[in-house]
């Protein structure tokens, strides 16, 4: 019975002592990362409205120019192009029937050209500006969380240096980013008209945007 203890104590010695508290400090720290990107896509939302008596008018004549606006848009190389929301309500105050559509447009300097032509053709500009594709975001995303471990294990190394210890390891890591903030111009609301010279383009100046991340983290500290 002895002999059978001593084998039982032997067997439960690794398990107690990796069951021992750690010694040191416990530190727990977050800190945040943040770049500026300049954008690199324009953005534009536009929809076609159009009124009759019934709403098979109404709907047939929206069918035609959406048609026509994503044929439009899909002939301008470089834009990618996606139809939106689409719905049918009746005004009773005025007799008639309301149909629309949402448009959006996506891609370089040439979705201004294409944005222009589609007002001149009638579609009602809602939104328009830069902001980062979803490449650049990506990029802007995982710079912002570099620069936020950086610091965090910077603070960390500091602390500790304060307090005659050192950094042993780091238990622990969250990390949460930002959502990216788009800058969009809103549209003016009323008519558009083509000078003699063609429809004229929107005006829209590209703002740098700013990535955020935040990370916290769990050290172990030791003398």
């Amino acid at each position: 019975m002895i002999r059978r203890a001593l084998v039982a104590a032997v067997l439960l010695a690794p398990f107690a002592a990796a069951a021992q508290p750690a010694t040191g400090t416990r530190l727990r720290l977050s800190e945040e990362g943040s770049v500026k990107t300049a954008p690199d896509e324009l953005r534009a939302a536009l929809r076609v409205e159009v009124r009759a008596a019934t709403a098979e008018q109404a709907q047939e004549q929206l069918n035609r120019r959406m048609a026509a606006a994503v044929t439009a848009a899909r002939a301008v190389s470089g834009t990618r192009t996606e139809t939106g929301a689409y719905g049918t309500s009746n005004d009773t105050a005025r007799r008639q029937f309301v149909a629309q559509q949402s448009l959006s447009l996506r891609g370089g300097e040439a979705v201004l050209g294409l944005v222009a032509r589609l007002q001149a053709d009638g579609l009602q500009l809602d939104q328009v500006g830069w902001t980062l594709s979803d490449a650049a975001a990506r990029t802007a995303r995982d710079a912002a969380t570099r620069e936020a471990i950086r610091a965090v294990q910077a603070r960390a190394e500091a602390i500790a240096a304060e307090i005659g210890q050192r950094v042993e390891e780091m238990r622990e890591l969250a990390v949460e980013v930002s959502p990216m903030v788009r800058p969009m111009m809103a549209a003016r609301a009323g008519s558009f008209s083509a000078s003699a010279s063609g429809p004229t383009a929107p005006t829209v100046t590209a703002e740098e945007v700013t990535t955020t991340a935040r990370v916290s983290a769990d050290f172990q500290l030791s003398r």
